[in-house]
């Protein structure tokens, strides 16, 4: 298997699907460390990340993308 496209608030993940790979870069990081992204209740991240990571999630209000997950997965920070 390989990464796939980032889903849509609409989408499931199946049981033969994976997460885009900057999201699956922020959740290994954040196992590793047990660091959350900065603006980002760590309740609400670990909410996040036990439903499978489809949902929105935000940062200090501002909705974060894939690819904000993906640069605080590299250096630590979301913007």
């Amino acid at each position: 298997m390989s990464a796939q496209r980032a889903l849509q608030a609409d989408d499931e993940l199946g049981d033969d699907e994976m997460l885009d790979v900057d999201t699956s870069a922020a959740i290994i990081r954040w196992m590793e460390t047990a660091l959350v992204p900065e603006g980002i209740d760590s309740q609400r991240w670990e909410q996040w990340t036990d439903d499978g990571c489809t949902a929105r999630i935000e940062a200090d209000g501002v909705p974060v993308t894939p690819l904000m997950l993906g640069r605080w997965a590299r250096t630590g920070a979301l913007r």
